[in-house]
């Protein structure tokens, strides 16, 4: 029987995710119930981004977790955790959405507002405010209906690259190892979609204005 005094007497949050993993594969389980309250939040509204459905979001997580249970000691522990779950994450509501023979993603506008909505339940009554991102302020000002139609008009690797790097804030390494891509393509495709909002925000006299 394995003994988890160890980390049950510790700090939680002491702990790594990758430290998690490695308790983790080595068999101490509330290991796991540490990492679902770390990622399920996280998870359930990047898994709605895909599926725009609440309960199959839920289900996607559940899942997720799974599978990430399952595949333990394939984990590369020299490697960021939260690269390789999403990754698990992506995958399965891919696999989901070819399986129902649906492309849809969340509109930026809902997704910001379920980041928003999840930020204010997290810090309640936590004085301290939410430090928003350059580009989160950007979206939030008085030209940002403008910046979203364009935003959703982009095609859907686009807005996936764009939602991974700037919502989910990961580096382009990371956002490769989720896409199967790789961090040249991905930084690559990033400057191109940058360029092309700059150039189609340029064009337009409701945004200059």
């Amino acid at each position: 029987m394995v003994n988890n005094n160890a980390f049950q007497n510790a700090p939680r949050s002491s702990y790594s995710d990758e430290a998690l993993m490695s308790l983790l594969v080595r068999g101490e389980e509330m290991a796991l119930t540490e990492l679902v309250q770390r990622y399920q939040n996280e998870l359930f509204r990047f898994c709605y981004h895909y599926l725009r459905d609440i309960e199959m979001a839920k289900e996607a997580v559940q899942e997720v977790f799974l599978r990430l249970y399952i595949a333990r000691d394939r984990y590369d522990t020299e490697k960021n955790l939260k690269p390789w779950i999403l990754c698990i994450a992506r995958n399965l509501c891919l696999n989901e959405l070819k399986r129902q023979k649906l492309v849809h993603f969340e509109t930026f506008e809902g997704y910001i507002e379920n980041q928003h909505r999840e930020n204010k339940e997290e810090n309640e009554g936590i004085d301290a405010p939410k430090t928003l991102t350059p580009f989160e302020q950007l979206v939030i000002n008085e030209k940002q209906k403008v910046l979203w139609e364009e935003l959703n008009n982009l095609p859907e690797d686009a807005r996936e690259i764009v939602v991974l790097r700037y919502f989910e804030r990961l580096h382009a390494k990371e956002i490769a190892e989720i896409m199967g891509s790789t961090e040249g393509a991905i930084r690559t495709r990033l400057h191109r979609v940058l360029r092309y909002l700059k150039e189609r925000l340029e064009a337009r006299k409701d945004f200059n204005e």
